[in-house]
């Protein structure tokens, strides 16, 4: 079963006496709306951009974006921890997948960042609360 609704309008008429018909006033009334919403849009991108001018130049702003950066920054690879030197009592807790990195003097080489699993990162920590 089909529905139909006629909604008799008297300020529109089926076909008006210039010969446009509905399909017309409705391409008419559409292209009214889109050129509002246009300016609208073009209005909304001057403020919104100049906003963020603003904010981004201001140094108070931009020192509470930066503290709020995640430090946090996930590591993939192998893990590298020298095992039998940084935490001994706990050799075999590595589970092999580095998630963090971890500054480490390595001798000769100084400080070097080393991907380290989580078990490794919380032995060494362990074996140096312990030392």
């Amino acid at each position: 079963m089909v529905l139909t609704a006629v909604v008799h309008c008297p300020e529109v008429s089926r076909v008006d006496g210039e010969g446009n018909d509905l399909a017309r006033q409705f391409a008419a009334a559409w292209g009214a709306a889109a050129a509002k919403l246009g300016d609208w849009a073009e209005r909304m991108a001057a403020a919104t951009s100049g906003a963020a001018r603003k904010l981004a130049g201001d140094p108070a702003i931009r020192a509470a974006f930066e503290a709020g950066r995640p430090a946090y920054i996930p590591v993939r690879g192998p893990c590298q921890c020298p095992c039998r030197g940084a935490h001994p009592d706990d050799v075999r807790v590595c589970d092999g997948h580095a998630v963090i990195t971890r500054r480490l003097a390595l001798g000769l080489l100084g400080g070097v960042d080393v991907p380290l699993c989580a078990p490794c990162a919380v032995a060494q920590g362990v074996a140096e609360l312990t030392r």
